[in-house]
């Protein structure tokens, strides 16, 4: 079955916020034309419950930050720090926004004032979510994104299933492993108190997800494939 995402509702708090920031950055900025991804909380509001808001709308961008921070600032849509502004803008690096590593291609892209706009699908919005940082002696999911999970479950049917999650953490395998310099792994322990919370079971990660990983990393490399074997032989593949 698969899962559709509504298109994104810019009539919404967080799409008026961005529309003035974009007509804004047209203007201003008239040559521009890298991508905006907008990511988070503001993702949810902005495709499936227009009151599903948080302080923040979190903007990714992969050049001029700075100058844009400070444009968003000059708009009146900007936030800095929390001082005057309490729901803006925030701009952010790419290393903010980590997810599955094909997100794109089922993310929405279109364009807004003659920019490039690009909506991630909830369920890579929420796998984002799980990447988020641990108090000292915190216990559970945040509650801000225990609250995004059972929002999208509560308004997609259900979605992400078990094997939903399943399906998108092979792909982000790597990010779960152990660090090798014993530091904490906050992904890791967000996606095991996920499952706990949300599906009522621990989550077995070597058997469920690392090894299923390295299988069909095997299986596409064509490794225990005999067949394969003549067909690379074949090839006579030359040095220079």
């Amino acid at each position: 079955m698969k899962w559709e995402c509504p298109a994104p509702d810019w009539d919404t708090l967080a799409g008026r916020a961005i529309d003035r920031f974009l007509a804004g950055l047209s203007e201003a900025l008239p040559e521009y034309d890298s991508p905006l991804t907008v990511f988070g909380s503001a993702a949810i509001q902005l495709c499936l419950d227009d009151r599903f808001t948080s302080a923040d709308v979190d903007v990714m961008v992969i050049s001029q930050s700075e100058r844009l921070r400070d444009l968003a600032k000059q708009l009146g849509v900007g936030r800095s720090g929390g001082v005057s502004v309490t729901y803006g803008l925030q701009i952010r690096p790419p290393q903010l926004f980590l997810t599955t590593p094909h997100y794109l291609h089922r993310a929405w892209v279109g364009e807004r004032h003659g920019l490039t706009v690009v909506v991630p699908h909830v369920r890579d919005i929420l796998v984002g979510k799980l990447h988020r940082f641990r108090d000292e002696g915190q216990r559970g999911l945040a509650a801000k994104d225990r609250r995004a999970f059972e929002r999208v479950r509560e308004l997609s049917n259900g979605r992400p299933l078990d094997s939903d999650m399943l399906e998108d953490l092979r792909l982000c395998e790597a990010s779960l492993r152990l660090p090798s310099d014993g530091s904490v792994n906050f992904f890791r322990l967000n996606v095991l108190d996920l499952f706990r919370t949300f599906y009522q079971r621990e989550l077995d990660l070597e058997s469920e997800v690392h090894a299923p990983a390295r299988q069909t990393i095997s299986r596409a490399l064509g490794e225990g494939d005999t067949a394969i074997t003549p067909l690379l032989d074949g090839l006579e593949p030359t040095r220079d």
